[in-house]
């Protein structure tokens, strides 16, 4: 029956189902490769995460440790400063007044550099106030150090009061810079610990000044006393006088204008003789010159005299005076420790520098 065959031929093929998203059908190979990738990419990221956080936290000990150490460094200077400085003040030993000035200036030239160090300190962030606080110690410091450089040759001269005084204003200065320190080295310790970082050693204890009693005048008076008797002294008889005093070449006249001819430098030589009868050594020379636009001054010393000896020395009068103009120049030499009549030690001149 070949007209049956021909309708099974003919007949539709049945359509597929499509899959059900239910349970019943199997699950898809590559969502699960997915998840797997997706949990290893959440795992490379805590890795680096947790590997940064622990590089900047042990960049942060870094800073912690390398601020604390070079501050430590910085403060152990300055107490071996604050040491040599009073130590000096107090003991002058064998120094003349005017080594004992030219030290005073070293100290002052060594605080401003701590004082640079301390500001160039790479400073943490959390540690902000408290390096400020430091750098105003150390400012402190090297002001108070300047200033008793300013004021010492005056003060271990003939009229020492008003400088003695400035001096004393000047050590409150340290007492300041001490009170500052000591706030910001607890600072300092309080916020290590916060933040968990033990350090080598400690910010040391670096206060300044050594005793109150350096604020004291008289105190201030009696030991720089000790440093006016180091040098100048005789045994015998004591007695300088100022012999002579010459301006490039020219001796100058208290009673009349003196006019110096000529542009600078221009020298300064001061000759002293000795009226006792036992040696001088450490003779201070000094020079003031005043009238004009600027103020000038120097000082010197004359090693020593011998009695009836007469010595010189030299000094550059610098910057150079004002041109055409009547100044007046004060010339001293001495006194030392036992001289007992000082008027003829001190010379008053009118000079004009002409160009």
């Amino acid at each position: 029956m070949a007209f049956l065959d021909e309708d099974d031929a003919l007949e539709p093929d049945e359509p597929e189902l499509p899959r059900s998203g239910g349970g019943g059908g199997r699950p898809r190979p590559y969502l699960g490769r997915r998840l797997v990738a997706l949990a290893i990419g959440v795992g490379i990221i805590v890795l680096i995460v947790l590997g940064v956080r622990g590089c900047l936290d042990a960049r942060k000990e870094r800073g912690f440790e390398n601020y604390v150490q070079d501050l430590s460094a910085i403060a152990s200077e300055s107490q071996q400063l604050s040491e040599e400085f009073f130590g000096r003040l107090k003991d002058p030993g064998d120094l003349s007044p005017l080594s004992f000035k030219a030290e005073i200036a070293a100290d002052r030239s060594t605080a401003e550099s701590l004082l640079q160090r301390v500001q160039g300190l790479d400073t943490p962030g959390e540690l902000a106030d408290e390096q400020q606080e430091l750098e105003l110690a150390f400012q402190l410091r090297a002001d108070g150090i300047g200033g008793t450089a300013d004021q010492i040759s005056t003060a271990l001269g003939n009229n020492p009061t008003e400088a003695t005084d400035a001096i004393a204003d000047y050590m409150r200065y340290f007492v300041a810079s001490d009170v500052l320190y000591g706030r910001s080295r607890d600072g300092i310790d309080t916020e290590l610990k916060t933040q968990e970082i033990k350090v080598a050693e400690d910010v040391p204890d670096a206060s300044f000044l050594p005793s109150l009693d350096w604020l004291e005048t008289t105190f201030l008076s009696e030991t720089l006393a000790g440093v006016s008797s180091g040098a100048g002294a005789c045994k015998g008889v004591c007695g300088l006088a100022l012999f002579e005093t010459k301006v490039n070449g020219t001796t100058l006249t208290p009673d009349t204008t003196n006019t110096i001819t000529g542009g600078g430098p221009f020298e300064l030589e001061v000759s002293a003789q000795n009226q006792g009868d036992s040696d001088a050594t450490n003779v201070p020379v000094t020079y003031n010159l005043s009238g004009g636009s600027k103020q000038i001054e120097g000082d010197d010393s004359i090693e020593a005299i011998k009695p009836g000896e007469t010595e010189s020395t030299k000094l550059t009068i610098e910057p150079d005076p004002d041109s055409g103009a009547d100044l007046t120049l004060e010339v001293t030499v001495g006194p030392i420790p036992g001289e007992e009549i000082a008027d003829n030690n001190t010379s008053n001149y009118t000079v004009n520098f002409s160009s």
